[in-house]
Protein backbone atom coordinates (compact mmCIF):
# COMPACT_ATOMS: atom_id res chain seq x y z
CA UNK A 1 0.00 0.00 0.00
CA UNK A 2 1.41 3.40 -0.96
CA UNK A 3 0.55 6.38 0.95
CA UNK A 4 1.37 10.03 -0.68
CA UNK A 5 5.08 10.66 -0.92
CA UNK A 6 5.42 7.65 -1.69
CA UNK A 7 6.41 5.44 1.80
CA UNK A 8 4.80 2.24 2.80
CA UNK A 9 3.56 2.28 6.62
CA UNK A 10 6.03 0.36 8.24
CA UNK A 11 4.57 -2.86 9.96
CA UNK A 12 5.00 -3.32 13.67
CA UNK A 13 7.60 -6.04 13.62
CA UNK A 14 7.49 -8.93 16.40
CA UNK A 15 10.34 -7.30 18.14
CA UNK A 16 8.47 -3.98 18.60
CA UNK A 17 5.94 -5.52 20.62
CA UNK A 18 8.22 -7.85 22.41
CA UNK A 19 9.91 -4.58 23.01
CA UNK A 20 6.85 -2.81 24.74
CA UNK A 21 6.23 -5.57 26.74
CA UNK A 22 9.79 -5.65 27.94
CA UNK A 23 9.16 -1.93 29.06
CA UNK A 24 6.26 -2.46 30.50
CA UNK A 25 7.53 -5.84 32.63
CA UNK A 26 10.62 -3.80 33.40
CA UNK A 27 8.66 -0.89 34.87
CA UNK A 28 6.27 -2.76 36.84
CA UNK A 29 9.12 -4.45 38.26
CA UNK A 30 10.60 -1.64 39.23
CA UNK A 31 7.62 -0.26 40.83
CA UNK A 32 6.71 -3.35 42.58
CA UNK A 33 10.28 -4.58 43.73
CA UNK A 34 11.21 -3.61 47.12
CA UNK A 35 15.23 -2.12 47.35
CA UNK A 36 15.52 -5.10 49.60
CA UNK A 37 15.37 -7.25 46.89
CA UNK A 38 18.74 -6.01 45.70
CA UNK A 39 21.01 -7.51 47.83
CA UNK A 40 22.87 -4.12 48.98
CA UNK A 41 25.90 -4.49 51.17
CA UNK A 42 26.05 -3.13 54.50
CA UNK A 43 27.41 0.64 53.88
CA UNK A 44 31.19 2.38 53.99
CA UNK A 45 30.93 4.37 56.03
CA UNK A 46 33.18 6.54 58.83
CA UNK A 47 32.70 9.07 61.56
CA UNK A 48 31.91 12.82 61.39
CA UNK A 49 34.96 13.47 63.02
CA UNK A 50 37.36 11.38 60.65
CA UNK A 51 39.51 13.83 57.77
CA UNK A 52 39.44 13.51 54.22
CA UNK A 53 41.95 11.08 54.29
CA UNK A 54 40.44 8.31 56.52
CA UNK A 55 37.50 8.83 53.42
CA UNK A 56 39.94 8.68 51.14
CA UNK A 57 41.70 5.16 52.59
CA UNK A 58 38.05 3.33 53.06
CA UNK A 59 37.12 4.30 49.30
CA UNK A 60 40.29 2.84 48.24
CA UNK A 61 40.35 -0.09 50.84
CA UNK A 62 36.62 -1.01 49.95
CA UNK A 63 36.68 -0.77 46.20
CA UNK A 64 33.69 1.92 46.54
CA UNK A 65 32.55 5.31 44.97
CA UNK A 66 31.53 6.82 48.00
CA UNK A 67 31.56 6.48 51.57
CA UNK A 68 28.66 7.46 54.02
CA UNK A 69 29.55 9.74 57.07
CA UNK A 70 27.78 8.84 60.03
CA UNK A 71 26.75 10.48 63.28
CA UNK A 72 27.26 8.94 66.94
CA UNK A 73 24.20 7.02 66.67
CA UNK A 74 24.91 5.56 62.92
CA UNK A 75 22.42 7.91 61.47
CA UNK A 76 23.62 9.12 57.63
CA UNK A 77 25.06 13.02 58.05
CA UNK A 78 26.46 13.06 54.75
CA UNK A 79 27.88 11.53 51.75
CA UNK A 80 31.70 11.85 49.63
CA UNK A 81 31.66 10.51 46.15
CA UNK A 82 34.43 10.38 43.62
CA UNK A 83 32.46 13.65 41.91
CA UNK A 84 32.76 15.24 45.94
CA UNK A 85 36.61 14.47 46.16
CA UNK A 86 37.54 15.42 42.25
CA UNK A 87 35.39 18.51 43.10
CA UNK A 88 36.24 19.47 46.20
CA UNK A 89 39.05 17.64 47.15
CA UNK A 90 41.99 17.26 44.68
CA UNK A 91 40.65 20.54 42.83
CA UNK A 92 41.60 22.43 45.76
CA UNK A 93 44.32 21.16 46.88
CA UNK A 94 42.77 19.97 50.61
CA UNK A 95 44.92 18.87 53.04
CA UNK A 96 44.17 15.17 54.20
CA UNK A 97 43.82 16.09 58.05
CA UNK A 98 41.36 18.18 57.62
CA UNK A 99 37.60 17.28 58.64
CA UNK A 100 35.57 15.49 56.00
CA UNK A 101 32.73 16.78 57.04
CA UNK A 102 34.11 19.91 55.89
CA UNK A 103 33.69 18.57 51.94
CA UNK A 104 30.82 15.68 52.17
CA UNK A 105 27.56 16.55 50.47
CA UNK A 106 24.42 16.65 52.19
CA UNK A 107 22.03 13.58 51.67
CA UNK A 108 18.69 15.34 50.52
CA UNK A 109 16.82 12.02 50.87
CA UNK A 110 16.92 8.75 52.24
CA UNK A 111 14.99 5.56 51.54
CA UNK A 112 14.05 2.04 53.79
CA UNK A 113 14.43 -1.29 52.03
CA UNK A 114 10.84 -1.53 52.13
CA UNK A 115 10.43 1.44 49.28
CA UNK A 116 10.40 0.29 45.63
CA UNK A 117 13.47 0.25 43.27
CA UNK A 118 10.99 2.78 41.35
CA UNK A 119 11.30 5.98 44.18
CA UNK A 120 15.58 5.76 43.80
CA UNK A 121 14.84 5.91 40.41
CA UNK A 122 12.66 8.74 41.03
CA UNK A 123 15.12 10.51 43.22
CA UNK A 124 18.39 9.76 40.90
CA UNK A 125 16.80 11.37 38.09
CA UNK A 126 15.05 14.24 39.55
CA UNK A 127 17.88 15.49 41.70
CA UNK A 128 20.96 14.04 39.98
CA UNK A 129 21.95 11.64 42.47
CA UNK A 130 23.76 8.53 42.07
CA UNK A 131 24.08 7.09 45.58
CA UNK A 132 20.58 7.05 48.16
CA UNK A 133 21.36 6.18 52.07
CA UNK A 134 18.73 2.91 52.36
CA UNK A 135 17.90 3.68 56.25
CA UNK A 136 16.05 1.54 58.77
CA UNK A 137 12.81 2.29 60.83
CA UNK A 138 15.14 4.21 63.11
CA UNK A 139 16.71 6.34 60.67
CA UNK A 140 20.41 3.87 60.66
CA UNK A 141 22.01 3.61 57.48
CA UNK A 142 21.77 -0.19 56.60
CA UNK A 143 23.03 0.41 52.86
CA UNK A 144 23.61 2.74 49.81
CA UNK A 145 21.71 2.31 46.87
CA UNK A 146 24.40 3.45 43.84
CA UNK A 147 22.97 3.88 40.22
CA UNK A 148 26.07 1.08 39.20
CA UNK A 149 23.31 -1.38 41.19
CA UNK A 150 20.36 -0.85 39.28
CA UNK A 151 22.74 -1.25 36.38
CA UNK A 152 23.67 -4.34 37.51
CA UNK A 153 20.18 -5.54 38.74
CA UNK A 154 18.95 -4.68 35.48
CA UNK A 155 21.82 -6.83 33.48
CA UNK A 156 21.16 -9.31 35.70
CA UNK A 157 17.12 -9.75 35.37
CA UNK A 158 17.49 -8.67 31.70
CA UNK A 159 20.61 -10.70 30.27
CA UNK A 160 19.80 -11.49 27.06
CA UNK A 161 18.18 -7.86 26.09
CA UNK A 162 21.62 -6.16 27.55
CA UNK A 163 24.30 -8.27 26.21
CA UNK A 164 22.31 -7.75 22.73
CA UNK A 165 22.45 -4.31 22.95
CA UNK A 166 24.19 -2.66 19.97
CA UNK A 167 27.31 -0.82 20.69
CA UNK A 168 25.85 2.37 20.30
CA UNK A 169 22.41 2.27 21.57
CA UNK A 170 20.52 4.47 18.42
CA UNK A 171 22.32 1.82 15.92
CA UNK A 172 20.12 -0.10 14.05
CA UNK A 173 20.78 -3.26 12.95
CA UNK A 174 19.99 -4.14 8.99
CA UNK A 175 17.94 -6.96 8.67
CA UNK A 176 19.72 -10.10 6.36
CA UNK A 177 18.18 -10.11 3.06
CA UNK A 178 15.11 -12.50 2.38
CA UNK A 179 14.09 -12.07 6.62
Amino acid sequence: MNVPGGHRPRRKRRADVDGAAEATLVEEIFQTDPISSLGLPPPISIGRDASVGAALAAVQQHGMNYVLIVDDSGRAAGIMSERDVLMKVVARDVKYDEGVDLYMSAIEETLTPKDPIGAAIQIMNRGGERTIPIVDASGRAVAVLRTLDIIHFLAETFPAQVLNLPPRPHQMIPEPEGA
